[in-house]
Order: structure tokens, then C-alpha cells, then sequence
């Protein structure tokens, strides 16, 4: 099932799930011949939520988490809730790259409904954000699916000593007056955080011929100014694979821009967290932990940490 980039950015997140005997596979197979499903797409759509057919006690709980089939009549209705009509919601949907047939169950269809269109001003935002920056769908979809792979129960327990060693920077309002050894050791949080990320961040700057120089994160923090060249980022996984990149001018490394990109970050781990706490608000009583949106979050908060700095410089060798 396809889902567009505000979709990746805010749907689902890594749970765990608690042991449950599955339901009897003849039970299963009624229900699936119900749906007109094969097994292949039930495993597909739990998939999608980080739930196999081993999470489910009971045949009553998958059909409840599975939901109602959409049909004519209920799309109808739906429809009639909402005051839109069917070419309203194919062009809602498409928005957000999604058709209709992404849609199995009329819950799933009717939270996203109400999700999108109580916050269209914010994803107004958010688009022209990530324009703005230069990431596309595709970069913001390698990114999620990179974090979607991570293991959780590790990641969880390594990002707790991250967040406890960045509580005494988040406080801090003028990078520059860092000592030696505080500047260390913000770029070994950084450094471990990617670390644990399985990220390999890149930084160039550009010149105005397009010429592309290496530098590394420490030689940014001592960096006066940028000299009129631009800051290519790019966003490498373990691997070696690019999932993304973005290039900034001076202008807004040293005006708020960056800064306030941590917190369009930020707001897109809002939206997550109140739109899986609905998509969740149906699903089976199993312990979740969100943490996908954070991991966008503390990547800002490294590009927040560079525009913060020279957002500082510029500001005190102008007065």
C-alpha cells in the first residue's frame, strides 16, 4: 500500500508487541474469504502496523482491529459526515499522494479524514517546509524506512544516555560562548547519536562555481561565518546509501531559519503523536513506543545546533 510523504512522516511508529496465541487458521480463512483477501494481504496490511496474525488472541480481535470493508453505502455516509463529495476526497488524498484504494476499512479512511482536513493549514506548512529545504518525497520516505528498520529495544535503551547528555545543551542560548570541552563533547553526543541512528551525516561547503569542500562538523562550530558559500548536507546510512540532502545558504544559517526548522520538526512529531494516538485508539491493547518522531527531532536538533551557532556569530560581529 503506497502512502505519500506526510503519510511517512506521520503515520506509523515502531511498537512492541505483547505474545498472544493466534487465532485458529480456519477462523482466519473465513474471515479472509469474507474480505475476498489472500493471505499474502493480510500479512501485508498488519505488516503496515508493525503486527503479525501471532499478536491477536482471539478471531474477535483481529476483526476488530481489521475494522469494516468500505463499501458504497458507507462511503456514502462518510462522505454525507464529512460535507465533501467524492471528487473533494480523491483530491484530498491525492495531496497527500494516496487514492481511495489505499483505503481498505472505513475507520482507517475515516481517521485520516478527520486528521487531514482539521490540519490542512498545518501541512500547508509543512510542504512548503520541506520545499523550502529541498527534500522530496522520495528522500523523506528513504529516511522513514531507514528508522523503520532500526531495532527498537536497542535503539531505546542507547537514545535514553543521548537525551540525558543533550538536556545540558538544549538550555544553552549562545553556542559561541562554548568552552573546549563542552564543544567536544557536543560533537561526541552528536557523533554517538548518529552512531546509533546509523547515520553518516556529510558537510560541504559550496562555493559560488558549485566547488564542493569536505568539513567536518567541529571545523563548522569554529567557523566565524561562511564566507558566501553555501552548507551541502548530506545524509548518508551506514551502508554508504544517501537518503537525503539539503544545501542552505548563509542567509539562513545565520538568521532563525534553522533554528525554527527544529521546531517544523518538531511539529511534524506533534501531528504524529496525536495521529497514531487515533489510529491506535482501534488497535489491540499492545504497548507501544514511539519513537520514530523523535528521531526526526534529534536530527534537527544537529542542524538546529549549526544554525544556532552561526546565527550567534553573525549577530555579534554586526553589533
Amino acid at each position: 500500500m503506497k502512502k505519500g510523504i506526510f503519510l511517512s512522516l506521520i503515520l506509523f511508529f515502531v511498537m512492541n508487541q505483547s505474545a498472544f496465541a493466534a487465532p485458529p487458521q480456519n477462523e482466519v480463512d473465513q474471515v479472509l474469504a469474507e474480505l475476498g483477501w489472500t493471505n499474502e494481504d493480510l500479512t501485508e496490511y498488519l505488516d503496515y502496523y508493525e503486527l503479525t496474525i501471532d499478536d491477536f488472541e482471539t478471531i474477535d480481535d483481529l476483526k476488530s482491529m481489521l475494522g469494516t470493508p468500505i463499501n458504497d453505502e458507507n462511503l456514502a455516509e462518510l462522505l454525507a459526515q464529512y460535507e465533501i463529495t467524492r471528487a473533494d476526497l480523491d483530491q484530498l488524498l491525492a495531496e497527500f499522494g494516496e487514492n481511495l484504494e489505499d483505503y481498505y476499512f472505513i475507520e482507517d479512511l475515516d481517521i485520516a479524514l478527520s486528521f487531514y482536513l482539521g490540519h490542512d493549514e498545518e501541512m500547508a506548512d509543512l510542504e512548503e517546509f520541506l520545499a523550502l529545504i529541498g527534500l522530496t518525497e522520495a528522500e523523506m520516505d528513504s529516511l522513514f524506512t531507514h528508522f523503520m528498520n532500526l531495532d527498537e529495544k536497542q535503539l531505546e535503551q542507547e537514545m535514553e544516555n543521548i537525551i540525558t547528555r543533550l538536556d545540558p545543551f538544549l538550555m544553552i542560548e549562545d553556542t559561541t560562548k562554548l568552552t573546549e570541552a563542552q564543544q567536544d563533547e557536543l560533537i561526541s553526543v552528536l557523533q554517538d547519536m548518529m552512531n546509533i541512528l546509523q547515520l553518516d551525516p556529510r558537510f560541504y561547503l559550496v562555493d559560488r562555481n558549485g566547488v564542493e569542500t569536505a568539513v567536518t562538523f567541529k571545523e563548522l562550530m569554529g567557523m566565524e561565518e561562511l564566507y558566501g558559500n553555501e552548507l551541502l548536507v548530506q545524509l548518508y546510512n551506514t551502508n554508504g546509501e544517501l537518503l537525503l540532502d539539503m544545501q542552505l545558504s548563509e542567509d539562513m544559517l545565520t538568521s532563525d531559519f534553522i533554528v525554527n526548522s527544529g521546531i517544523e520538526f518538531a511539529e511534524v512529531g506533534d501531528l504524529a503523536g496525536e495521529l497514531t494516538t487515533q489510529l491506535h485508539n482501534r488497535l489491540p491493547d499492545t504497548a507501544s513506543s514511539l519513537w520514530t518522531n523523535m528521531l526526526y527531532g534529534l536530527i534537527a536538533i544537529g542542524l538546529g545546533f549549526i544554525g544556532l551557532h552561526f546565527s550567534r556569530k553573525f549577530y555579534r560581529l554586526s553589533n
